[in-house]
């Protein structure tokens, strides 16, 4: 009934009407529909229908008349416009444009903007500009700001205004903000209100809060309670969990379940799992399998396979190698003890 008032409306010329049909169309899955009135509104020169229409085609798979229409109500002032253009444009490489409309939103007052600009400049080195930009983002309330702000300041040691900001994040709601500041106050010691800000961004779904409570549970004895936090993060596909979980089964001697989650781990890329997995395989006297993934750790600088590596080369008579390995090994573990 209501879509049916809002039609109505829309037929006759209304185009404000038109966009509303389209957001409930789209709602309804009614893509294509949805597309033909929002074309309607945007041939009326109504922007928010342009914005719309740029939306339901990036959607679609149409980037590059996807592009035409946010261009389009950009040009006209449309802030909202100048923010999505300036993101499509960074995701397919193009820095120097994306920019310039982040600038243009940003100096508008936007501050998702703001806020994506100052990471943009972040990564470009700009440490100064960005901050400023993070600062105004932050000051607007734009907690994604927040959190990224508590980064910077946190990397330039200033950890007082950084947890001031992590804080102000959290109690807003941003689970990214709560691991941050569990962190930060881990790192100071105040382990208890530690476990609390990762418990709520764990209980919020955030995967890294639930691998380091289970980090944080496991220093403290609570073996059972740390591999509930690892699986759950593991089952949410965070890497780390998955060699931790791996590491709590192998301690139970669920070495064919360790080894299930190892080689997750390690097809994913996590270092400590190539190695381990490395452990388990030679155990099972599968020396080439072992080699392979003790040579993969090894090769992201991985001290611990180095050495296992040349373990394994030994006992294949490749003492030559091994020997190169083992100083390979001595180095990559001295210079990790030196920084």
């Amino acid at each position: 009934m209501i879509i049916r008032e809002y039609q109505r409306a829309a037929e006759a010329g209304d185009a404000d009407a038109m966009v509303t049909v389209a957001a409930l169309l789209m709602q309804r899955g009614e893509t294509v529909e949805a597309e033909t009135w929002c074309r309607r509104a945007a041939g009326t020169g109504h922007l928010d229908s342009m914005v719309t229409l740029a939306i339901l085609l990036d959607r679609r798979g149409k980037p590059s008349e996807a592009h035409t229409w946010y261009r389009r109500a950009a040009d006209r002032g449309h802030t909202d416009a100048m923010n999505l253009l300036g993101l499509m444009l960074r995701d397919r490489g193009d820095i120097t444009d994306a920019e310039g409309w982040f600038r243009r939103a940003a100096d508008t007052g936007h501050t998702e903007a703001m806020a994506t600009l100052g990471l943009l400049l972040k990564r470009r080195g700009d440490l100064d500009e960005a901050e400023s930009w993070y600062r105004r983002a932050a000051d607007a309330g734009e907690t994604e700001a927040m959190i990224n702000f508590g980064v910077l300041l946190q990397e330039r040691g200033d950890d007082a205004e950084a947890e001031t900001w992590y804080r102000r994040a959290a109690d807003a709601g941003e689970t990214g903000a709560m691991n941050n500041l569990g962190l930060l106050l881990r790192d100071r010691g105040a382990v208890a209100e530690a476990e609390t800000w990762y418990r709520r961004a764990a209980d919020a779904g955030h995967p890294d809060a639930m691998n380091n409570l289970g980090v944080l549970l496991k220093s403290r004895g609570l073996l059972a309670d740390a591999e509930i936090w690892y699986r759950r993060a593991a089952d949410a596909g965070h890497t780390t969990a998955m060699f931790n979980f791996g590491n709590a089964l192998e301690r139970r001697r669920q070495f064919c379940e360790a080894e299930a989650w190892y080689r997750r781990a390690a097809d994913a890329g996590e270092t400590g799992a190539m190695s381990n997995l490395g452990v388990l395989l030679r155990r099972r006297w599968k020396f080439r399998e072992a080699e392979l993934w003790y040579r993969r750790a090894a090769a992201t600088g991985d001290w611990t396979a180095m050495h296992n590596l040349g373990v394994l080369l030994e006992l294949r008579w490749k003492f030559r190698e091994a020997k190169t390995w083992y100083q390979r090994a001595e180095n990559a573990r001295m210079n990790r003890r030196d920084h």
